[in-house]
Order: C-alpha cells, then structure tokens, then sequence
C-alpha cells in the first residue's frame, strides 16, 4: 500500500512539475517584444504585442511596423502598418502558432526573446 502511494504521488507531483512548467512558459511569453534592423537601404522597427486571450492557450498578436528606405543617402517618409492576429500556444514546441497564416512564433524564455521567421524580438515590457 506504501509503494502504491509513493508511485501515484511521484506521478502526481511529475505531472504538476510539467503543468507549471508549461504554465511558466505561457506566463512569460505574453508582453512586448521589439526587433530594429538598419541598413544601407532602409530602416525597419517592428513591435509584438502578445496578450492572452482566454484560458485556452489562445493569444492575441499585435504587429506595429514601421519601415523607411535611403534614397540618396536620404531618410523617406516613413510607412507604417498594424496587423493582428490569434494563434495558439503549443507547450511541446513552446511555439504560437497563428492559424490563419501559417506562421509561427517561437519562444526563447531564458533570453527573453522570440523568432518570428527569420527575424529575432527581444522583450521590453512584461
């Protein structure tokens, strides 16, 4: 009876480990992430803004760009765009998948950062 009792607690307190794991992973990953990248012919920010929406695993995704190219060794007007999206967040993968468009957001919780694509945010606001 001893043994049964150790087993089912060691399994009951490996499940919570990996449910509190997983929910640190959803916890940390809501807030706003930011990416610069400057070159010769252009100049582009872009800001993610990660809120959860529901108790479901879904998030919302606000995607604020701006972007202004070099002409001449001059700065253009700068064009802006607001997008938003909803995804779900997938803990095996710690990746927020945004149905829609088939894009996913990968998540760097030890360095506070996440990859959309190819593109690198890291976080400025919990």
């Amino acid at each position: 009876m001893k043994r049964i009792k150790a087993t089912l607690f060691g399994c009951f307190a490996a499940m919570l480990f990996f449910v509190s794991c997983e929910n640190s992973i959803k916890s940390s990953i809501d807030g706003t992430y930011a990416s610069y990248e400057s070159g010769e012919y252009s100049i582009s920010k872009d800001t993610l803004v990660i809120m959860p929406c529901g108790d479901q695993g879904d998030y919302q995704v606000i995607r604020k760009s701006a972007f202004q190219t070099v002409r001449n060794r001059k700065l253009q007007p700068s064009e802006r765009k607001i997008r938003e999206y909803m995804g779900r967040f997938d803990g095996k993968t710690k990746t927020l998948i945004i149905d829609a468009q088939g894009k996913k957001i990968s998540f760097f919780p030890g360095k506070n950062s996440l990859l959309l694509m190819q593109r690198e945010y890291h976080k400025v606001k919990p």
